[in-house]
C-alpha cells in the first residue's frame, strides 16, 4: 500500500508546463473505495492488477484523477478549483503526474523511458544475492481456485457456535491439565527418538500449513484474491507464506485485522484441541506431539509473528490498528526528520501532518525498530560467521555488517551532508558539533592508558597442609593466628593399619634373618640362601617406607608463618582424608598481586609499571603496586581459582572446580582440583604490593595498571585483524 500525498514537483517554466499534454491513465486500473483517514477525510485506492500493487490517495488526488481527461495541467487545475474546495497549482498537477509516471500508472509510448526504468530496476546477481540471501520467497502454488471451491467447507469455523465450542474446549483442557501438571512438563522427552522426530516434523509442518490456510481462507471469505502460497527462506530457514496483498482493497479495517490475525488464531485453536487431546492420549510420541502443539509451536509462532518490528503478522496488525499504510516507511521518514531537528535544529516542517499522539507513537515505534534491527542483524552476522566455513563466514559477516548496519548510518550521513546549506548556527547544532568532536576524539585519540587487570591479593609465600593418607587425628598442636617456625609440629595423626603392617613386616624380617643364619652354614642351600637375602632386602625396604609414612603422621610446618584457615571441628578421633585442607601457613610480608591480562592488552604492559589495586570490598583500602613480571606465554590452566567465572570471578573458564580447600598456587592443592582452562587467551601478571603486612585471606579486585596509551579505534582494528588472521589461517 502506497499513500499518495500531493508533493510539488521541481518548478520548470510555467509556460512549458501549461503547454505540455499529460499522458492518459491506464484503462486497466481500478479505483476502489478506501477507509477514511485519521482526519475523517474519505480515501480511495488505485489497484494496479498487472503488478498487484495498491496506492492510497486522498480527496485532492481523487479530484485530480476525476479531471485527468482534460490532459492539460492548466485546465485540470482550473476545473478542480471550480468544482471543489481545493485549489491545486500547475506544480501540484505536474507533481502528481510524476508520481503516476514513476509507478507506471499512465499510458506511454516512450520505449526509451521504459527501457531506462527497467535497466534502473535491474541488478546483477551479486547485488541480488546480497539483498536477498537473508530472505527470499519461492511461490509454490496458486491456490485461489482451490480456496474458492472449498471455502464452504470452512465456513462453520467462522460461526459463533464454533467460537463457543473452542472456548469450552480450552476451559476443559485447562482444568484437565492442571490436574496433571507435573506429567505435562515431562512430555517432551518422547521426541528424542526416530519416531518422535518424524512426528515433531509432521506436527510442525501441519501447524504452519494451518496457519497459512487461516490467512488464505479469511482473505477469501472477504472477497480477496490469494494469488500465491509458497515457502520463504529466513536466514536459510524455510517458512511458509501466503500472499494476501489483495486485503488492501478491503474498506473495513476490522476485516483487514481479521485477515492479519487469522493465522495466529488458527494456531491458538489448534493448541486448544492439542491441550485437550494430551489429557486423553497414552504416553508416547503422539502425546509428545500434542504437547508440542499445545506449547512450543504457538508460543514460538506468537513470539515471531506478533513482533511489529519485522514485516510479519504483527507488523500488518499494527499498521491496520493505527490505520497507517506503509507504516515503516512513513515512521522511519518521520523519525529521521525528528532526529535531524534534535541534532541540528533545521526548523524543517514534518514530512506529513498528523496528530501529536500518532506522531509520538510512530517515533517510539521507529526508534524501537532501529534498536531491534541493530541487535537482530548483529546476531545474524555472528550466526553466519560461526555457521559458515571460515572464509565464507568472514565474507558474510562483513556483508551483513556493511549492508544492514553500516549502510543506514552512511546514508543518513550523506543526507545530512546534502542539507548542509540549510544549517544555521544554533544551540542544538553547537551541542551536536561538540558531542561529535568529543566522540571522534575519544575514538581516535590514545586516551585509554590504564589497563584493568582482574587480580587477587594474597601472601607471596603460603601453603596448605593435608593428611598424607587417610588417618585419625590424635592431637592438634596449633591454633588459628599462631606463629610457627619451619619444622614446628602442627598435628599428630595415627594410622592403625600402618602400625599393623609395620608389626607384620618386623616379624617377617626377624623370621627371614633367623632362616638366613641357619642356611649360611650349609653349602647345599646356597641358592635358597640368595633368594632369602633378596626377600629380606625387600622387607627391609618396605619397613623403611612404613617408618617414613609413620613419621609423616606428625605434620610439621613447611615454612615459617602464621596459621590461618584451619578446618573446623578438628577434634581428636576424627578421621581425615588426603583432600581435606587442615590449615594454611602464611609467611609474613606485604604479599603480591596475581592477575590475568587479556591478549589485546598484553603488549601495553611493561615490568616496573605502576598500578593501583581496587578490592571488590569497598571498605577495604586501595593499594599501590608495581608490575614485577608479565608472562609472555598464555596460561593453559588458571592457577587462581578465585578469578574463575565458575567461582564468581571475571575470567571465563571451562571446567569445574573440585575445590580441595587449598591455597592458590600450592601444588598439593592443585592436584586435587579439576583444570580450569580459560576460554580465551590470558597471560599471568605478578605485581609487588606496597603494604606493611599481607592479607589474612585472598582478596579479589581489579588492578589498574598504567600501560601504553591506545585509542579505541586502534584497539578495535587490532582485534579485528587478529580475528581475521586467525580465522583465515594466515
Amino acid at each position: 500500500m502506497h499513500p499518495v500525498p500531493l508533493a510539488p514537483a521541481a518548478k520548470p517554466a510555467r509556460d512549458k508546463q501549461a503547454a505540455r499534454r499529460l499522458p492518459a491513465l491506464r484503462d486497466d486500473l481500478a479505483l476502489l473505495p478506501a477507509p477514511t483517514g485519521l482526519d475523517g477525510a474519505p480515501g480511495w485506492t488505485i489497484h494496479d492488477p498487472v503488478r498487484n500493487r495498491y496506492f492510497r490517495i486522498g480527496p485532492e488526488a481523487f479530484a485530480l484523477i476525476a479531471h485527468w481527461h482534460h490532459a492539460d495541467p492548466r485546465t485540470i487545475a482550473a476545473s478542480v478549483a471550480a468544482e471543489s474546495l481545493f485549489e491545486p497549482t500547475i506544480d501540484d498537477v505536474m507533481g502528481f503526474c510524476q508520481f503516476l509516471a514513476a509507478n507506471n500508472l499512465v499510458e506511454t509510448t516512450d520505449t526509451a523511458y521504459l527501457t531506462r526504468q527497467a535497466a534502473a530496476g535491474k541488478e546483477g546477481w551479486f547485488w541480488w544475492l546480497i539483498h536477498n540471501y537473508l530472505f527470499f520467497r519461492i511461490p509454490l502454488v496458486r491456490p485461489d481456485r482451490f480456496l474458492s471451491a472449498t471455502s464452504g467447507w470452512v465456513a462453520p469455523f467462522y460461526s459463533r457456535a464454533w467460537l463457543v465450542f473452542v472456548l469450552l474446549s480450552g476451559l476443559a483442557g485447562g482444568l484437565l491439565l492442571a490436574r496433571q501438571w507435573d506429567a505435562f512438563l515431562h512430555s517432551f522427552q518422547h521426541f528424542f527418538s526416530p519416531e518422535g522426530l518424524v512426528l515433531y516434523g509432521a506436527a510442525l509442518t501441519g501447524t504452519k500449513i494451518v496457519h497459512e490456510l487461516g490467512h488464505a481462507y479469511t482473505a477469501k471469505r472477504f472477497g480477496c484474491r490469494v494469488p500465491t502460497m509458497g515457502v520463504a527462506f529466513l536466514v536459510m530457514w524455510p517458512v511458509l507464506y501466503t500472499d494476501t496483498t489483495d486485503a488492501w482493497r478491503l474498506v473495513s479495517r476490522r476485516q483487514r485485522l481479521a485477515v492479519g490475525a487469522a493465522g495466529m488464531l488458527a494456531e491458538l485453536t489448534l493448541a486448544v484441541f492439542a491441550t485437550l487431546a494430551w489429557s486423553f492420549l497414552p504416553d508416547g510420541p503422539l502425546r509428545s506431539a500434542a504437547y508440542f502443539l499445545a506449547t512450543v509451536s504457538w508460543v514460538a509462532t506468537l513470539a515471531i509473528n506478533l513482533s511489529p518490528f519485522m514485516r510479519f503478522d504483527g507488523y500488518y496488525l499494527l499498521s491496520d490498528a493505527l490505520d497507517v499504510p506503509n507504516l515503516q516507511d512513513r515512521a522511519f521518514r518521520l523519525a529521521r526528520w525528528k532526529l535531524r531537528e534534535w541534532l541540528f535544529g533545521l526548523g524543517e516542517p514534518p514530512p506529513e501532518q498528523m496528530s501529536p499522539r500518532l506522531r509520538r507513537t510512530l517515533l517510539v515505534y521507529s526508534y524501537a525498530t532501529w534498536i531491534y534491527r541493530l541487535v537482530l542483524f548483529l546476531g545474524i552476522a555472528l550466526l553466519v560467521y560461526h555457521v559458515a566455513v571460515k572464509v565464507l563466514g568472514i565474507l558474510l559477516f562483513a556483508i551483513e555488517i556493511g549492508w544492514f548496519v553500516a549502510r543506514p548510518f552512511i546514508s543518513e550521513a550523506k543526507a545530512c551532508w546534502e542539507l548542509r546549506d540549510r544549517f544555521r548556527l544554533n544551540t542544538r547544532l553547537l551541542m551536536t558539533g561538540i558531542g561529535l568532536a568529543a566522540l571522534v576524539g575519544l575514538t581516535v585519540l590514545p586516551v585509554t592508558g590504564t589497563v584493568p587487570v582482574p587480580a587477587v591479593w594474597r601472601a607471596a609465600r603460603f601453603t596448605t597442609v593435608y593428611a598424607p593418607f587417610p588417618a585419625r587425628l590424635e592431637e592438634t598442636l596449633v591454633k588459628p593466628g599462631q606463629r610457627v617456625g619451619e619444622g614446628d609440629p602442627l598435628f599428630r595423626l595415627a594410622a592403625p593399619d600402618l602400625e599393623g603392617k609395620l608389626r607384620q613386616t618386623e616379624l617377617r624380617i626377624d623370621w627371614m634373618q633367623e632362616q638366613i643364619a641357619r642356611l649360611s652354614s650349609s653349602r647345599e642351600q646356597l641358592d635358597r640362601l640368595r633368594a632369602m637375602e633378596e626377600d629380606l632386602a625387600g622387607a627391609l625396604a618396605e619397613r623403611q617406607g612404613l617408618l617414613d609414612s609413620r613419621n609423616r603422621l606428625e605434620i610439621r610446618a613447611p615454612l615459617s608463618g602464621v596459621v590461618t584457615d584451619m578446618e573446623d571441628a578438628l577434634l581428636p578421633g576424627r578421621w581425615l582424608g588426603p583432600k581435606l585442607g587442615l590449615a594454611t601457613i602464611v609467611a609474613p610480608g606485604p604479599g603480591e598481586l596475581i592477575g590475568y591480562v587479556a591478549e589485546a592488552d598484553l603488549d601495553r604492559l611493561r615490568p616496573g609499571a605502576v598500578a593501583r589495586f581496587h578490592p571488590d570490598d569497598p571498605l577495604h583500602a586501595r593499594l599501590d603496586a608495581r608490575v614485577r613480571a608479565v608472562n609472555p606465554v598464555s596460561v593453559a590452566v588458571l592457577d587462581v581459582p578465585a578469578l574463575a567465572s565458575i567461582n564468581g570471578g571475571p575470567v571465563a573458564v571451562e571446567g569445574q572446580n573440585g575445590g580441595t580447600g587449598g591455597g592458590a598456587g600450592n601444588p598439593a592443592s592443585s592436584a586435587g582440583r579439576a583444570a580450569l582452562s580459560p576460554v580465551e587467551a590470558v597471560y599471568r601478571i605478578v605485581l609487588d604490593v606496597e603494604a606493611a603486612n599481607g592479607p589474612a585471606h585472598v582478596t579479589r579486585g581489579i588492578a589498574r595498571v598504567e600501560g601504553d596509551a591506545r585509542s579505541i579505534a586502534e584497539r578495535f582494528w587490532r582485534s579485528a585483524a587478529a580475528v581475521f588472521i586467525r580465522e583465515t589461517g594466515f
